[in-house]
């Protein structure tokens, strides 16, 4: 007991004397000294309201209350801390480490790729399909675009793997890998459709001979013989302008129908009147009649228009055929070599619509894939950030 008084109770602090240079006035009151520093326990003391339960201090350093004494706790070992103050601290780390993950940024860079990245690849796919690459070298741009497919779905497969190993970035990645197969895939598949719908058929047409000043019922010899005109003459026309007098003749039209109405009608001068050929036709899908001659396809009624495009889909000529059979034999005529080609008052400007229209689609469908990606990755972002909670 005398030694714990010794310890808990401080000594009373001895008043400083004035220096020997300093005289003493009368009256004057003895300044004190500063307050003398804590006593400190020796290791091992224990203060009255201290337990033997807790971890021990291995160190056995005292921790000093505000009022300067040494205050112990069993909690810390033998040398106790200041009350419950390990634990407020356990507690206040613990609220840090929650408050961190609430506010936890986002990586930049990971964000940028998932938007970027499968856009560009979108539309470097589209634009290789689409365009003059696949009409150069298919075999070349059919390969890459199967090889960039193959790819993309390995990194799918890489961040399925990371999301079942609950790995930290898994939805970002898993994200990642689904979008660039989806942009591959789609890709793909647009870029094919624009290029056999719009661009094919013009790179198609300007890679065929142009021709001029054609006669399309009937041609004369160097013998000065005048006899029909064939169409074999002219298989790698792409281009064709014809004689200030040649028109489309709407009365010998004719169709075929196999659920779409295949329109026929020949091209021809109509000052021709013996010998004369049947072999170039004005072409066109659903405008015409299916009970009477009844045109309407193309400029037919332009009559400025002189010149022919080279009707080039392949899926369509078949058709178009059976229709100049179905002519032969209402009208009487022979065509033995039938070309068919759109009837158009300039076929450069026709072209440039054509490419026009595919380079429009191109752009349209760009924009639209960076919006329905940017869209698709905000709640991807936000579940992200609620798994790393």
């Amino acid at each position: 007991a005398p030694a714990l008084r010794r310890v808990l109770l401080p000594k009373a602090p001895a008043r400083w004397l004035p220096w020997p240079s300093d005289a003493m006035q009368p009256g004057s009151a003895a300044i004190a000294p500063p307050p003398a520093p804590p006593q400190l326990a020796p290791p091992g003391a224990r203060t009255p309201g201290s337990s033997s339960r807790g971890p021990v201090n291995p160190k056995g350093l005292p921790v000093l209350t505000p009022s300067g004494r040494a205050n112990f706790s069993d909690s810390s070992g033998p040398v106790a801390l200041y009350g419950a103050l390990i634990d407020q601290q356990l507690e206040a780390r613990a609220a840090a480490a929650k408050l961190c993950k609430a506010r936890k940024r986002v990586n930049c860079v990971a964000v940028l790729l998932a938007l970027l990245l499968p856009w560009l690849l979108f539309v470097l796919v589209f634009g290789a399909v689409a365009f003059y690459p696949h009409y150069a070298a298919p075999l070349t741009t059919t390969l890459a675009a199967g090889v960039t497919l193959l790819v993309c779905v390995s990194q799918a497969a890489s961040g399925l793997k990371a999301w079942r190993n609950g790995a930290e970035d898994r939805a970002i990645r898993l994200y990642l890998g689904v979008s660039l197969v989806a942009a591959a895939g789609i890709g793909w598949v647009l870029g094919d459709i624009t290029f056999w719908q719009f661009m094919q058929p013009c790179y198609h047409v300007d890679h065929l001979a142009t021709y001029g000043n054609v006669n399309p019922s009937s041609q004369r010899l160097w013998s000065g013989e005048q006899v029909p005109v064939r169409g074999r003459r002219y298989q790698d026309a792409g281009k064709v302008y014809f004689s200030t007098k040649a028109v489309v003749d709407v009365s010998r039209a004719a169709s075929f129908k196999d659920g779409r109405l295949y329109c026929v009608a020949p091209i021809i001068d109509p000052d021709c009147q013996k010998n004369c050929g049947y072999d170039f036709w004005a072409v066109g899908i659903d405008c015409c009649s299916e009970l009477a001659a009844d045109f309407r396809c193309g400029d037919f009624n332009n009559t400025h228009a002189r010149s022919g495009l080279r009707q080039i889909v392949e899926t369509w000529r078949p058709f178009f055929r059976l229709a100049v059979v179905q002519a032969e034999g209402i009208h009487r005529l022979t065509s033995r070599h039938p070309l068919f080609f759109t009837w158009v008052d300039d076929p450069v400007s026709e072209l440039r619509s054509w490419k026009r229209a595919g380079y429009r689609r191109f752009i349209v469908v760009m924009i639209l894939a960076f919006g329905a990606n940017a869209v698709v990755l905000v709640p991807v972002l936000k579940r992200a950030r609620s798994l790393d909670r």
